[in-house]
């Protein structure tokens, strides 16, 4: 693979997946997080892997964590902007103080890192791969997740927008839509009541998130831009 990679939320779950993915292709890493003593272990256990702390709603974080990058492995070839947060809340009853802080997080963190990165990008002037973490809940809508859901179907037509315009570029933005995939994130939900409604019966694999990932980031989608790449088990089909 050759690249430096940019994982965000990479200290667990399906962002360390991805992170691993890019390591085992020979990517270099700077992976992202808040939490400084995990973020580190978790990079640690992967070779050419730096971890940075950083508040994704930043700006001054997402300046630190590309000058990281271009300082250690010299430009940026891929973003893969996953860190997200999640909680369920009827509307009635939701602040606009928990709306914003979840879209901090999910909307504005991914604009700010995309931002940053295209600035990067644009430097060394070899083009890159940019793929926003959605989810199928960009695509649907969720009871009690109006914010989560705000945030997920604004990246996936932030994504459109950025690859229209970027293009020109060779600067590739695309959406990823994982439906029920085993992390912490979905270990509340009921595994065999919830996929007995997905086609293939069965919750996936963070690494069925990772390989999409890294095939967006990788030279076989060089031909691939603007497109929402849905992993859920054949839940949207329905």
């Amino acid at each position: 693979m050759g690249q430096v990679a940019i994982v965000t939320g990479a200290s667990r779950g399906l962002g360390f997946a991805i992170a691993e993915k890019f390591n085992r292709a020979g990517a270099q890493l700077i992976m992202t997080g808040l939490n400084k003593e995990r973020g580190k272990a978790a990079a640690a256990r992967l070779d050419k892997a730096v971890f940075v702390q950083a508040d994704h709603g930043s700006a001054a974080d997402w300046d630190r964590v590309v000058e990281t990058a271009t300082s250690r492995f010299g430009r940026i070839d891929t973003l893969v902007a996953n860190a997200g947060i999640t909680h369920g809340t009827p509307t009635a009853e939701m602040s606009l103080e928990e709306f914003r802080s979840l879209n901090r997080v999910n909307l504005k963190g991914c604009f700010l890192g995309l931002k940053a990165c295209v600035a990067a990008m644009r430097l060394h002037g070899q083009g890159g791969s940019i793929v926003l973490m959605s989810s199928i809940v960009g695509k649907i809508g969720i009871p009690g997740l109006i914010h989560y859901s705000a945030a997920k179907g604004g990246l996936r037509l932030m994504a459109k927008a950025a690859a229209l315009e970027l293009g020109p570029e060779k600067i590739r933005v695309n959406s990823l839509h994982p439906g029920m995939i085993r992390t912490d994130m979905t270990a509340p939900f009921p595994e065999a009541q919830m996929a007995a409604r997905i086609p293939l019966r069965k919750f996936g694999e963070p690494d069925d998130v990772a390989n999409a990932a890294l095939f967006l980031a990788s030279s076989r989608a060089q031909f691939v831009t603007g497109t929402e790449l849905v992993i859920d088990g054949g839940w949207l089909v329905q």
